[in-house]
């Protein structure tokens, strides 16, 4: 079973605003490692082949967030989801 991607495993539940993001080459996979800032830690994200684009899509949102555990775009920095 695949792992869900833009999730973000390390993060407790509720809304976490995301602060800043960060892409790494990964030469062994030509992938990237992606990790955001949330609560002053940096934390790995989840992300299946193919799914970079979405993110980075998202993360570059004007109030991108960790919503229980999965990566949102809010509408407001006080992050209630866009629908």
């Amino acid at each position: 079973m695949p792992v869900p991607a833009l999730h973000v495993p390390t993060l407790p539940s509720g809304t976490h605003p995301i602060g800043n993001y960060q892409m790494h080459p990964d030469p062994g996979s030509g992938r990237y490692r992606i990790q955001v800032e949330c609560a002053g830690h940096w934390h790995a994200v989840t992300v299946l082949p193919g799914e970079e684009r979405l993110l980075v899509t998202l993360l570059q949102a004007p109030f991108p967030a960790v919503q229980d555990g999965w990566i949102v775009a809010a509408r407001s920095p006080l992050g209630g989801p866009l629908t």
